[in-house]
């Protein structure tokens, strides 16, 4: 994956891309092996399910209904894994009350599921998402939620050129998946200043939110902009009275980003960001300080 990507994916969390050569993931599984992407790379497709939760229904039901079809997925020449921040003997127990088949991968700090777009900023989780790997080592699928089985069997049934089972598809219809903010139509969004100064003029319900240090912010703000340090957010952003049409801004990209992840892990939805931030503003901008 080339380096600009891999950074944008990591700053704004998007999903990696289709298409796009995977990160060469390598993370220890429940039961101890060492997994490694590239070792199945001319041989087999790859299936992630990145989770969040070790003590949720939905997660729970996702979980067991890629399970259940691992029949199919054997068919269609691919493997299933699960990714969270777990430790590996929660991650084992966590695995044996669920009676899984196939193995769960130990991601210390989320260090690999920022790669492919699926984690959080503020904390470090692994966020719900699945992403699936071709024989070649491309990206064939990415989407953040907990996508129903029957949509991943239909991807890699496409990779191999197979039609899902009749009985497969009947089975999978017991999962129809929950899509979370990351899915397409919530995605964190950026934008360039001129963008979201139109947005701000053409719909009043817009909100910008300066999410740098008060000193940043007396010095050079947009004059529209709600001051709201990131650090501060989680326990505060009850006082933006909006959890919807949120545009954040920070210097230059990077505390933005966790900011409006931090929203979406939550809920919100069209939240964006101002690419470039306060260092690219072709806005007005104030001052509170004093000559």
């Amino acid at each position: 994956m080339p380096l600009r990507s891999l950074l944008k994916n990591t700053l704004l969390m998007r999903p990696v891309a289709v298409g796009e050569t995977a990160p060469e993931l390598s993370l220890t599984a429940d039961e101890g092996t060492w997994i490694k992407l590239p070792d199945f790379r001319d041989h087999l497709n790859v299936v992630l399910l990145f989770f969040r939760s070790t003590a949720d229904d939905a997660t729970d039901a996702f979980l067991k209904s890629y399970d259940a079809r691992l029949d199919g997925f054997e068919d269609l020449d691919t493997v299933v894994f699960g990714v969270s921040t777990f430790r590996t003997d929660r991650l084992r127990e966590f695995r044996a009350e669920l009676g899984l088949e196939f193995f769960l991968l130990y991601d210390p700090f989320a260090v690999e599921s920022r790669k492919f777009g699926c984690s959080g900023r503020v904390r470090p989780y692994s966020r719900p998402a699945v992403v699936i790997i071709d024989k070649q080592g491309r990206v064939a699928f990415s989407e953040h939620g907990l996508v129903d089985v029957q949509t991943a069997l239909s991807t890699v049934a496409s990779l191999e050129g197979k039609d899902v089972p009749e009985a497969q598809q009947q089975e999978a219809a017991g999962f129809t998946g929950v899509r979370d903010p990351g899915s397409e139509s919530w995605r964190v969004v950026e934008v360039d200043s001129q963008k979201a100064l139109d947005m701000l003029a053409d719909d009043d319900s817009f909100k910008l939110v300066d999410v740098r240090t008060r000193s940043e912010f007396d010095a050079d703000h947009a004059p529209m902009a709600v001051h709201l340090p990131v650090d501060e957010l989680p326990h505060r952003y009850q006082e933006l009275g909006q959890t919807t049409h949120l545009i954040f801004v920070d210097q230059s990209g990077g505390a933005a980003a966790q900011a409006a992840e931090f929203m979406a892990s939550i809920g919100a939805s069209e939240v964006y960001v101002v690419g470039e931030g306060m260092s690219g503003w072709s806005g007005e901008r104030a001052s509170n300080t004093s000559a």
